[in-house]
């Protein structure tokens, strides 16, 4: 599973460079555009697929501009982390024992020390995304996909036993 993660990681890259080479025009966020990006978002669901690179890049060769194209993925992560949190709510809700069960062993203070650190990185990582964007350096997370990409199947094919 890791290798496949991995090469997985290596499409990214390719997908994250599609833009650079047939994005043509660029406009709003139109109906036609957001289904795009719908579609983007969903084949995320395969590990090493990123969810906002397939949204931006959809949107982009759907005719949207850079900067509106980047903030409407992040849009669009909204209901998908949304979902996520309820199934893993119920999940916690029907782990043995119930919910009182759960609740009354968690660590409230490293959950939210944990809270925070994702939510101020997740800042960080949106205001990176949005400045690459910004400069027209977008493709450089495409490099970074190849190289982590590369050397994780390097890893996971030659040393994982």
């Amino acid at each position: 599973m890791p290798a496949l993660v991995a090469g997985l990681l290596c499409v990214t890259g390719v997908v994250l460079m599609l833009p650079t080479w047939f994005a043509k025009h660029s406009g709003p966020v139109t109906a036609k555009s957001a289904v795009a990006m719908g579609v983007g978002q969903a084949f995320a669901i395969l590990p090493g697929i990123s969810r906002s690179g397939t949204t931006i890049v959809a949107g982009r060769l759907a005719g949207v501009n850079p900067s509106a194209a980047a903030e409407f993925s992040f849009l669009l992560a909204i209901p998908a982390i949304a979902g996520a949190g309820v199934l893993t709510a119920k999940d916690l809700l029907d782990a043995e024992g119930g919910a009182a069960a759960a609740i009354g062993g968690i660590d409230w203070g490293v959950y939210g020390a944990g809270a925070l650190a994702s939510f101020l990185f997740g800042l960080l990582a949106v205001y990176l995304v949005l400045s690459a964007i910004r400069r027209g350096r977008f493709q450089y997370f495409a490099y970074y996909c190849f190289a982590v990409g590369l050397a994780a199947l390097v890893y996971f094919t030659a040393f994982d036993r």
